[in-house]
């Protein structure tokens, strides 16, 4: 029994041309997104619009939204599970002071930085929630100016770098 051939040609229209070749006896099966109705010896292809973007949405979720969290206020400040940025940008000059969500609650990576310019003198102290770490450390200091530091979650460990 030889394959049968598919070939799928994607224009700029908002159309998709497919043309299939089946050599018989052959069996024609196809998954979601793309449905398959069989009547008799007619095969008929369609396109589940809902399934296809539902699986795309997974695929640039993260990219899709980006959640900032503008610090202006004293610390000190809990970061949200769906912040990818955070920027420390006090009116005042002090010391901050900031803690992480649960890694496994964490929905993101996050960008933590100092916008203000001033974390040389006022550092910005990072603390993961309970007995998680980052990269193994119970506290990461941003201690220069303009630093930032990106950070991923590990389910159940912490972060790391």
């Amino acid at each position: 029994m030889t394959t049968p051939s598919l070939k799928v040609r994607v224009v700029r229209k908002p159309t998709i041309r497919l043309k299939v070749l089946p050599r018989f006896p052959s069996s024609v099966s196809a998954t979601s997104p793309i449905l398959l109705v069989i009547t008799g010896g007619n095969y008929a292809f369609s396109l589940d619009m809902n399934a296809l973007l539902a699986i795309l949405d997974q695929l640039f979720q993260p990219f899709a939204a980006t959640v900032e969290q503008h610090i202006t206020s004293a610390g000190p400040v809990a970061i949200n599970n769906d912040t990818s940025i955070v920027r420390v940008d006090q009116t005042v000059g002090a010391a901050m002071a900031l803690t992480l969500p649960l890694a496994a609650s964490k929905t993101c990576p996050v960008l933590i930085a100092d916008w203000k310019g001033d974390a040389g003198t006022n550092n910005i102290t990072i603390t993961p929630n309970g007995s998680e770490k980052i990269q193994g450390q119970s506290s990461w200091t941003i201690a220069g100016d303009t630093g930032s530091i990106f950070l991923r979650p590990i389910s159940g460990v912490g972060y790391v770098i």
